[in-house]
Order: structure tokens, then C-alpha cells, then sequence
């Protein structure tokens, strides 16, 4: 995947998966229309460790992500990266290569984001931002990984990670 701007529009696909929770403005059995969005994540390491994010669904319950988010109009993956970093957890980064990309299907709203992944350094420790709703960070080994993990962000971090022992 090329490090191309977004064109900021929001893509309805179908979605046959049959999800569990269907909007009101659709009928039983049809399937569900989702938004395509598309967005960056940051993948850091530190002897070994990931960087992990603490962040809530809209039903507030928690979930641990790696850092990053939606690119916006006009925007390319590494400036939306370098932006998200800086609102998320308040320092600069270091945006290098793209090293893979994941799917996310998010609960809470009929949408789905195709993130693409960059190796990243941060230049000063993570302050978490509450105001971005980044309620804490962690710096995981890729085999132990909290449970409220997004299994997608599992997946790869596991995938990616783990399976060089940490070693990128």
C-alpha cells in the first residue's frame, strides 16, 4: 500500500458477516452497510516490548490498541500518524516504514477502518491524553498482551512481534 492522502470520503460496503448489532434503520437478515474508513498505527518497540495504548468504546468499556487513528482529508498516513501520536500521547514521533496493516470492525458503529501499520520511535516519554480519551499506556511483551487487547491489533503484533522475539 502506497503512503497515499485520504480522500476523506466516508465508503459504504456491505458487510455480510451478519453482525450482532444491527441499526434500527435496518431489517433482520439484511446485511449491514459500513462505512470505510482508513487510518494509520504506530508500531514501537522498546527492548523488546510494544507500545500499547489504553483507550473506551463508546459503551465505555476499555480496550488496548496501538497508538494512531483516521486519516482526515487531504492528510498521508505519516502525517496523520505523526498528528495522532502528538494528540494521543502528547510527543513527537518518528514515522518510518510501513510494516503490515490491519482490519478493524468496530462494535459501536457500523464502520471499518483498514489501518496501515509504520514502525515509529517516540522522542520523549508518552503522556496519555484524556481529552483524546487515551486513559493509559503500557509497554507489553508481544506474547503477553492484556485480554481487552483489539484482537486485530493482537493478531498482529503477535504476527509481526512475537514471532521475531521483539526483534525489528
Amino acid at each position: 500500500m502506497r503512503n497515499h492522502p485520504s480522500d476523506g470520503v466516508v465508503r459504504r460496503v456491505r458487510d455480510e458477516r451478519g453482525a450482532a448489532s444491527v441499526p434500527p434503520n435496518v431489517s433482520e437478515g439484511e446485511p449491514e452497510r459500513r462505512a470505510l474508513r482508513f487510518g494509520a498505527k504506530a508500531l514501537v518497540t522498546s527492548d523488546g516490548r510494544v507500545l500499547l495504548i489504553k483507550e473506551r468504546h463508546e459503551d465505555g468499556s476499555p480496550f488496548w490498541t496501538l497508538p494512531g487513528g483516521g486519516v482526515e482529508s487531504g492528510e498521508s498516513f505519516t502525517a496523520c500518524l505523526d498528528r495522532e501520536i502528538r494528540e494521543e500521547i502528547r510527543c513527537r514521533a518518528s514515522v518510518g516504514e510501513r510494516v503490515g496493516g490491519c482490519v478493524y470492525h468496530h462494535t459501536s458503529r457500523p464502520a471499518t477502518t483498514v489501518y496501515a501499520v509504520f514502525d515509529a520511535s517516540l522522542r520523549s516519554e508518552p503522556e496519555p491524553n484524556p481529552a483524546e480519551s487515551i486513559l493509559d499506556y503500557a509497554w507489553l511483551e508481544p506474547t503477553d498482551l492484556l485480554s481487552t487487547t483489539l484482537d486485530p491489533v493482537r493478531r498482529f503484533v503477535e504476527r509481526t512481534v512475537a514471532e521475531t522475539d521483539g526483534e525489528r
